[in-house]
């Protein structure tokens, strides 16, 4: 497998932030998570002073875009010749999809709990008529659903990163890209997307739709994905795709129907934690 790396230019137009990159693939795969960090912000000058997210967001993105492509193609190779066979065949992807889901439990059934109110809490907050009228039943049903949801994002995250057409920059270069949470490689377009990920079609606000627009606008090939459909898209832009469900996990080669397989079964397992809080 041939390595390369070049060079690249880049500055925003307010800031002037310059951007010189000479990274090698290898080399980074060979770091450690805090080496390859300062492998990283070592070449972009001044990175230590960028205020502006944003601005931050696309010097990284500048940077990584040197070496993602390479980088990619030696954890797509490794995966081939993986002892036990790829991590992408259903047998093996069920087995990490159990660990993975066995390590998040804990984390959200302490959320599930946390987020139970008692009567006189309900009271004094009163963001509705359940709530008013201290109905701890009622009004926690929709609260667990938003806790849960949130905590979920980051399961999604972890179980996408498997493949190894994608990575997490925050994971893998101890990186936080604002508004990025993978990039990846399509296997049937062969290029690399900067993606946004959320659990349903409809989960941002108008407020957010707009915060999205302007966190993805900034990226070579960026697309807003949704982990699960639900045919009422609160997303939409002229130039920058969305995808749901299927579309999104099979471009990364991880079969559809047992992602539901596994969250199915854990959300019906949160469910009846649930249910004994009652």
């Amino acid at each position: 497998l041939e390595l390369w790396a070049f060079q690249a230019d880049f500055f925003t137009v307010n800031s002037r932030i310059q951007v010189t990159a000479m990274i090698n693939a290898q080399q980074i795969i060979d770091s450690s998570l805090d080496e390859r960090k300062n492998l990283i912000t070592n070449e972009i000058e001044n990175f230590n002073n960028i205020e502006s997210e944003i601005d931050k967001a696309r010097a990284l993105s500048s940077t990584i875009n040197t070496f993602i492509e390479p980088y990619l193609q030696i954890m797509i190779e490794e995966d081939r010749n993986r002892d036990g066979g790829s991590i992408l065949t259903r047998e093996n992807l069920s087995i990490v999809f159990d660990e993975k889901i066995e390590e998040f439990k804990p984390d959200a059934i302490e959320a599930l709990r946390n987020s139970f109110p008692n009567r006189n809490q309900l009271i004094r907050s009163s963001n509705n008529v359940y709530e008013m009228a201290g109905a701890v039943r009622l009004s926690f049903a929709n609260k667990v659903t938003r806790t849960l949801s949130t905590t979920m994002g980051l399961l999604w995250e972890d179980l996408a990163s498997i493949s190894p057409y994608a990575v997490n920059p925050e994971s893998e270069f101890n990186l936080k890209v604002k508004g990025i949470d993978l990039i990846s490689k399509n296997i049937n377009s062969q290029l690399i997307e900067f993606q946004q990920l959320k659990t349903q079609q409809n989960t941002l606000t108008g407020s957010q739709k707009t915060r999205s627009v302007q966190e993805l606008s900034i990226h070579d090939n960026p697309v807003f994905c949704a982990c699960f459909p639900n045919n009422k898209w609160t997303f939409n832009h002229a130039t920058i795709p969305r995808v749901s469900g299927e579309e999104f996990w099979s471009r990364i080669g991880i079969p559809y129907d047992l992602v539901l397989e596994k969250v199915n079964s854990l959300i019906i397992e949160l469910e009846q934690e649930y249910v004994s809080l009652l």
